[in-house]
Formats: structure tokens, C-alpha cells, sequence
């Protein structure tokens, strides 16, 4: 029975470590570096995401002349974890786009339920 407990300890524990690396606007600031990082080390750092997507890229056209806004690529989105009380509440993701290359072009953390502000008479 002892044996049997330790095993499910261990087991819990190595499961729940890669459940806390806590994704946070400081801890991603330092982690991912536009132009540099790869889609296998933001595998390594938070594990598969819970969405991927490809993107079209998007450009302007004027006349004969046309300006790119940005490039297509692949979009990768995360669930930001503070671990309290507020995740219930509030959710906010992290989304990561990745070149043709696949390196980090750009990322930014959003809230997931954007609400208008209050002054705006928006119901």
C-alpha cells in the first residue's frame, strides 16, 4: 500500500511541476526574443498550445503601389496562468507569431474577455 502511494506522490508531482511554470508579462518578456526564438524552444518552455492557426498576412493596396502590414505565418495561443482565485474571472492568452522560418515574428498577451470601458454607452 506505502509502495502504491509513493508511485501516485511521485507521479502527481511530476505531472503537476510542468502544470506551474507560470506564464506572466515579465517571465514571457524574458523567455521569447523576437527574431530568435524557435518553435521547438517555445515547445520547450509551455508545452503544446491549445490552438494553432495559420495566418494570410495582410497588406494595403493603393493604385500601383502596395504596402505589407505583416507577413503571413503561424499564430500559437496559451493560456496565461497566475494560479489564484482571478482565473476563474479573468482570462487572458498568450498569442505567438511565428515566420515562415518558424521564429517568433511578434507575441502579445491579450485579455480574453475584453469588455468596453465603462464611460463608453456601449451595453
Amino acid at each position: 500500500m506505502r509502495y502504491a502511494a509513493s508511485i501516485l506522490l511521485a507521479a502527481a508531482a511530476v505531472l503537476l511541476s510542468g502544470c506551474l511554470h507560470k506564464i506572466t508579462p515579465e517571465t514571457v518578456g524574458q523567455e521569447l526574443i523576437t527574431g530568435k526564438t524557435t518553435k521547438q524552444e517555445v515547445l520547450h518552455l509551455y508545452g503544446r498550445p491549445y490552438m494553432k492557426y495559420r495566418t494570410p498576412g495582410m497588406s494595403i493596396v493603393s493604385g500601383d503601389k502596395k504596402q505589407v502590414l505583416h507577413k503571413g505565418g503561424e499564430a500559437w495561443f496559451y493560456y496565461v496562468h497566475y494560479l489564484g482565485a482571478l482565473d476563474i474571472v479573468e482570462q487572458e492568452t498568450l498569442r505567438i507569431l511565428f515566420n515562415d522560418q518558424g521564429i517568433v515574428s511578434s507575441y502579445v498577451i491579450t485579455n480574453a474577455a475584453q469588455t468596453a470601458p465603462p464611460d463608453s454607452g456601449a451595453e
